[in-house]
This record gives C-alpha cells, sequence and structure tokens, in this order.
C-alpha cells in the first residue's frame, strides 16, 4: 500500500511541475516601424530574444520569465532607440512605451 502512494505522489508532482513553469512567465508587446528589430535582454541571467516588427508595427513576445528587462529597438537604417526598462509579470502582457 505504501508503494501505491509513493507513485501517485510521485505521478502528482511530475504534472506539477510543467503547471508551475508555464506559470512563471508573462508576455511583452509594442509598437514599432515594420522591419525593426526589437530585442529583449535580462542581464541578470543572460537571456534574450530578437523580434523583427511585423508590417502592420506591432510586435508581442510570448512566454517571456518574470523579470526586469531592457528592450532595445534597432531600425533598418542602424539607429537604436534609447533602451527601455520593462518589469514582465506572471500571467500578464506588459507595454513597452
Amino acid at each position: 500500500m505504501n508503494r501505491h502512494r509513493f507513485t501517485i505522489a510521485l505521478l502528482v508532482a511530475a504534472l506539477a511541475s510543467p503547471a508551475a513553469a508555464q506559470q512563471s512567465s508573462g508576455n511583452l508587446m509594442g509598437d514599432g516601424k515594420a522591419g525593426d528589430v526589437v530585442r529583449v535582454e535580462r542581464q541578470a541571467t543572460g537571456y534574450h530574444r530578437e523580434i523583427k516588427v511585423e508590417a502592420d508595427g506591432k510586435y508581442r513576445i510570448p512566454r517571456i520569465p518574470t523579470g526586469i528587462y531592457i528592450v532595445t529597438v534597432t531600425h533598418a537604417d542602424g539607429t537604436v532607440d534609447k533602451p527601455k526598462e520593462v518589469r514582465v509579470q506572471i500571467g500578464t502582457t506588459s507595454r513597452v512605451k
């Protein structure tokens, strides 16, 4: 009987772990010009992602681990906007202004 309980406990723990991981992220969105490259970086961990701005001038980066990020936009002509600091929180979408 104890072996059965132990097996159930392991199964519950294994199923709970992915759910917890999904809950520890948020999203980031903003506006730019088509073709701009947006770089999101969390210097504390080295995490970074880059995405191109869509033709409609919008971008969205889903499932980013929570924390404070530096967002840098590089335009097609090579100019770079002043970096902006954005906080990503669990289960929310943070907007870069």
